[in-house]
This record gives structure tokens, C-alpha cells and sequence, in this order.
């Protein structure tokens, strides 16, 4: 191909994927609000599978220049019982948007965790896994922190904005927090980065 059908092929298949992620989350947040999402609770290995997303990642940080780190606990199980896949799906949003939205410096993810009481029946104890994904990014302006839960919501407005996005991501990303028994909320400062927590609850 020449430099020009190069560019061409290149663009079909972007504008292929950003399609793919539109109606994936379209669907997802159509079954959100009919009430009809499931959310597994079967064990999975909590700690590899944040190790595989930071890996996942790590070739679009190291080519935009960034770092990506990831902090888990000592005392984080390596096994839980929880949504791996949804629990995954909220995580790969954070960071991808991070990475999105960050043009020098890092990204982090940290984990920890906290129990609760056993759950009656069974030799296991509630367990409550706390997430943050910080960035050293553009920030958010304050005005804008009360739409970024709002379907459709974006920060970046403008006609000649650079950023892509469906604006569909962090309210997704909020209500499978609520039906994992979570929540999730946002600290940020123009020019100094954002830092994105969210909780949901295994065992």
C-alpha cells in the first residue's frame, strides 16, 4: 500500500473500533437501566487480573511517554468472589481514560482492602476492595466535576476537541459500582491531574 491507502486503512479500522465501543456501550447502559445486568459472584484471581490490565496498557503508556504503576497491598487476597469481568470493566475505563487525558507524567493504580463480617453459613468474611487510579493529567475544571456521572457527559466540549469518547464510560463505570455494593467519586484540579476512587464489595 502506499503511504495514502496506508492512512485510509488505518482510519477504517479506527473509526471501526470507536463504532465497536460506542454500541458495546450503549447496550451495556440500555441493560443498566432495564435492569438487566447480572453481576457474577464466582471466584477469580483478583491480583493477577489487575497485573494483566496494567500489562495490558502498558505499550500505549511507554509510547505516549507516560508511566504506569500499580500499588496492590500485602493483604489483598489473591483470590476473591466477586464480577471479575465487570470489576475489570470499570478499571480498564479508569485508566484508559487517565491515559487519555494525561499528556506528560504518570498514571498510577493503588489497591486495598478492608473486612467485614463473616458471612453467615459460610467460613468467609465480607470483603470490601478500595481502588484509586490517579493521574498527573489536564484535571477536571469544578464546574464541570457535577456533570462527569451524567450519560453522554464529556470535559472536553469543544468543536476541536482532541480527546475521543462516547461520554458513556464513567456512568457505566458508576452504576456497576452500585450493583457491586460500591460507590465512586472523583478528586481533581485543573493542570494538576485527577484521581478517580471507587469500592465495590466481594469476599
Amino acid at each position: 500500500l502506499s503511504a495514502e491507502q496506508f492512512g485510509f486503512v488505518d482510519m477504517i479500522g479506527s473509526s471501526g473500533l470507536t463504532l465497536e465501543a460506542l454500541i458495546s456501550e450503549i447496550l451495556d447502559m440500555s441493560k443498566i437501566e432495564a435492569g438487566k445486568i447480572d453481576i457474577d459472584h464466582a471466584p477469580f484471581a483478583l491480583r493477577r487480573s489487575v497485573e494483566e490490565v496494567v500489562t495490558f496498557f502498558t505499550p500505549r503508556t511507554r509510547s505516549a511517554g507516560l508511566s504506569l504503576s500499580a500499588k496492590i497491598d500485602e493483604d489483598v487476597p489473591a483470590v476473591v468472589n466477586g464480577d471479575a469481568n465487570r470489576l475489570l470493566q470499570i478499571l480498564v475505563n479508569l485508566i484508559g481514560n487517565a491515559i487519555k487525558f494525561t499528556e506528560h507524567g504518570s498514571v498510577s493504580v493503588t489497591l486495598s482492602c478492608g473486612r467485614g463480617a463473616m458471612i453467615e453459613g459460610q467460613n468467609r468474611r465480607e470483603l470490601r476492595l478500595f481502588f484509586a487510579v490517579t493521574d498527573t493529567g489536564i484535571g477536571i475544571p469544578s464546574e464541570k466535576m457535577n456533570q462527569l456521572f451524567r450519560p453522554f457527559s464529556q470535559v472536553d466540549t469543544s468543536a476541536s476537541r482532541r480527546r475521543g469518547g462516547t461520554g458513556l464510560g464513567l456512568i457505566i463505570s458508576k452504576r456497576l459500582c452500585e450493583l457491586m455494593g460500591g460507590a465512586i467519586s472523583v478528586e481533581s484540579e485543573p493542570s494538576k491531574g485527577s484521581t478517580f476512587r471507587f469500592t465495590v464489595r466481594t469476599d
